[in-house]
């Protein structure tokens, strides 16, 4: 057991490694560049309209759900609006190219999964991010850390000097702050990828998988599997194309959408930058939304097929019976004829 805890932690820690950095690159060099007055600019005053940019962010940045964190830390200290942030945080590790293309070779002998995640990812992400926007409306989510303020107000004055200067040794001078901060980034939520990644070994060991097995709370199963199994967005589809004789289309369309947006791993990631009241109430959020919509439209879905779909299979289907049985009945008249000659 214990040599299967280490090989897990190993692959779920090696897995993540390469996108926290990637997402602490990208953290660096928004700081860096990105002022903001910019972010002011672009986003819009409607809470709605500035979600839907988010979005927009999280399809063109292919970030997972751990190279998201240090992204979204950083946009909150340049001031960006919170719906802003989680709506990119959430939809980012569910919609951005390479996690759809990903599901997409899943499930393309059944692409109603991929349209499914695509869909309900956006809009659970837009009605998440919009409720902990109005709930933490004049409140600060963030840890305040005097050593940050320290080491921020050390950067502006760092990064007016170097507006100052004659730009000597420019490009160097970049790379030198960008790579600073990125490693400073990634060694600040490094510690707790470890502990996420450890429990998150920990808990594939110690829970049998059979315990998830019961159809009457399948969704709420997976939904509960998914959070403990930490599995990458990106690989996660081919787990859930395996489980598709066990359970129901529900349950795992829950596992899909709700596996990329938290899970254990994450939430310890989240907790070094954000406050635990505020982590504990996007966890509730994103199970209570997801339950509710993959319930909501599928049973949408289910109507549009009995209403529109149905009674034209039904046609077709009464139309090939009608025929048969006519091209039956031509064969039974031929033969009796050809009887009686």
């Amino acid at each position: 057991m214990i040599k299967n805890i280490i090989i897990i932690f190993i692959s779920i820690f090696f897995e993540a490694l390469p996108f926290l950095f990637l997402g602490s690159l990208i953290s660096a060099i928004i700081d860096r560049y990105v002022s903001e007055e910019t972010f002011v600019k672009l986003i819009p005053k409607n809470k709605f309209l500035a979600a839907i940019v988010g979005v927009l962010l999280g399809f063109f940045i292919p970030a997972c759900d751990c190279a998201v964190i240090p992204i979204a830390r950083r946009l909150l200290k340049k001031k960006v609006p919170l719906n802003v942030i989680l709506s990119f945080m959430l939809s980012s590790p569910i919609i951005n190219p390479v996690v759809l293309f990903a599901t997409y070779t899943a499930f393309s002998k059944n692409l109603n999964f991929f349209y499914l995640r695509l869909i309900l990812g956006i809009v659970v992400s837009l009605i998440v991010s919009i409720i902990m926007a109005i709930i933490y409306k004049d409140k600060n989510p963030m840890i305040e850390d005097e050593e940050e303020t320290n080491h921020d107000h050390e950067h502006h004055h760092e990064h007016h000097n170097h507006c100052c200067s004659c730009h000597i040794d420019h490009e160097e001078n970049d790379l030198k702050i960008i790579l600073k901060h990125t490693i400073e980034d990634m060694l600040d939520v490094l510690k707790y990828l470890i502990v996420g990644a450890l429990i998150a070994s920990l808990m594939q060991n110690l829970i049998p998988a059979s315990l998830f097995s019961n159809q009457f709370i399948s969704t709420i199963s997976l939904m509960i599997f998914a959070y403990l199994m930490s599995l990458c967005s990106t690989s996660d589809s081919f787990v859930a194309k395996s489980m598709m004789g066990s359970f129901n289309d529900k349950a795992i369309l829950a596992y899909l959408l709700l596996g990329p947006m938290i899970d254990i791993k994450n939430t310890i990631v989240l907790m070094s930058g954000f406050k635990k009241k505020f982590v504990f109430t996007l966890i509730f959020l994103i199970f209570i939304t997801n339950g509710l919509f993959e319930n909501l439209w599928l049973r949408i879905e289910h109507n549009i097929f009995m209403l529109i779909l149905y009674p034209v299979v039904e046609q077709y289907i009464n139309q090939r019976k009608s025929g048969k049985q006519k091209e039956d009945e031509r064969v039974q008249e031929n033969f009796t004829q050809n009887k009686k000659r």
